[in-house]
C-alpha cells in the first residue's frame, strides 16, 4: 500500500464503521512513509489516539509518530501527547477541546489527534501546514466528505467484520461503498440531471417515482461523498435506465480490511481477504496479515 500511495501528497483514511482498523492503517502508513524517508503531517476529523474508545469502551491502538512529524490537533489534547513538541502555529479554528494547533515532534512518541469538523477549516489547515512530503487525514465514521477531491488527492477505505457477522454482507456493503466512491466524472450534456448538495434517499426515490423518463439519463452529484443512498435505491435507479456520475471524482486507491470485531467473533483472515479481493475492483489489503493483490 505504501507504494500505491507514494505519488500522492494528501491521503484520507475513510472508515465504514467503528473498529474497522483505521488507526491500525494510520500507524502502518506513518511507519512505512517514515521508513521511506518521507516527512509527515497528520490531522484528524474526529478524536483519535486514545487507548480506549470513548464511545464503545473497547481497546484501541495508539498513534505513534516519528521525530519531525507535524501534528495538527486540539490544544486540549497536547498534555495527552508524550512527545517533546515545538509549537509551529495556533489557528483560529476551534473545537470542543480547544483551538487547533500545529506542533512539530522533537521526539518520537504517542499523540492524540482532534482536528476540525468543517471541510473548509480542514482545507485551510492543510494549506497552511509546514511543508511535508505527506499529509494524512484520519477520518471518522460516515464522514466521507473529508475525502473529497478538494481536501485529499487520494483515499483508502477501511472496512471489516464489525459491519456484520456475515462475510457476504460485509462484502456487499463494501462493494456498494466502493461503487459510489469511484463514480466517474460526468460529461457535459444538456439532459444531465444535476443535484446540488447531498444526494439523499429521498431525492432519488422522488426522482424514480416522479414519472420522469430516466432512460439514458445521468444524475450528477458534486462529488461521491455527497451521495447517501442505499444499494437497493442505487439498483432501482439503474433499473430505470439512469446512471450516476460526479463533477469531481474521488481517487479511491485501495481498501483495507479488518477480519476481527470487538463485538465478538471474527472471520478467518485468509478467507475474508479472498472474499473481499473477489468482490472489489481495487487492491485489498489486510494490514496485519500483510497480504494483498
Amino acid at each position: 500500500m505504501i507504494d500505491l500511495l507514494k505519488p500522492y501528497k494528501t491521503i484520507s483514511i475513510i472508515g465504514m464503521d467503528k473498529n474497522v482498523g483505521k488507526t491500525t492503517l494510520l500507524n502502518h502508513l506513518i511507519a512505512g512513509f517514515a521508513a521511506d524517508g518521507q516527512s509527515l503531517a497528520l490531522t484528524s476529523i474526529g478524536r483519535d489516539g486514545e487507548d480506549t474508545d470513548l464511545v464503545t469502551s473497547t481497546p484501541k491502538p495508539r498513534i505513534y509518530v516519528p521525530v519531525g512529524a507535524i501534528v495538527a490537533t486540539a490544544e486540549g489534547l497536547l498534555p495527552q501527547c508524550d512527545i517533546t513538541l515545538e509549537v509551529q502555529a495556533v489557528t483560529a479554528h476551534a473545537t470542543p477541546l480547544g483551538r487547533i494547533v500545529m506542533v512539530r515532534a522533537l521526539s518520537a512518541g504517542y499523540v492524540q489527534l482532534a482536528g476540525p469538523s468543517i471541510v473548509a477549516q480542514m482545507a485551510d489547515i492543510i494549506q497552511n501546514m509546514p511543508t511535508t512530503d505527506k499529509v494524512i487525514i484520519d477520518g471518522a465514521i460516515s464522514r466521507k466528505t473529508f475525502a473529497n477531491p478538494a481536501i485529499a488527492q487520494s483515499a483508502v477505505l477501511c472496512t471489516g467484520a464489525t459491519l456484520s457477522p456475515n462475510m457476504d454482507e460485509v462484502a456487499a456493503k463494501t462493494r456498494h461503498a466502493v461503487d459510489i466512491l469511484t463514480l466517474p466524472k460526468a460529461h457535459e450534456a444538456t439532459d444531465n440531471i444535476l443535484m446540488e448538495g447531498a444526494v439523499t434517499e429521498g431525492k432519488i426515490k422522488h426522482l424514480i417515482t416522479s414519472g420522469t423518463n430516466l432512460q439514458g439519463k445521468v444524475v450528477v452529484a458534486d462529488d461521491p461523498t455527497k451521495i447517501l443512498i442505499t444499494a437497493a435505491t442505487y439498483e432501482k435507479l439503474h433499473i430505470k435506465g439512469a446512471t450516476l456520475a460526479v463533477k469531481s471524482p474521488l481517487n479511491l486507491v485501495a481498501v483495507a480490511i479488518n477480519p476481527f470485531s470487538p463485538r465478538g467473533g471474527h472471520f478467518p483472515p485468509q478467507d475474508f481477504l479472498s472474499k473481499m479481493q473477489a468482490a472489489l475492483p481495487l487492491p485489498v489489503f489486510d494490514i496485519l496479515e500483510a497480504n494483498h493483490v
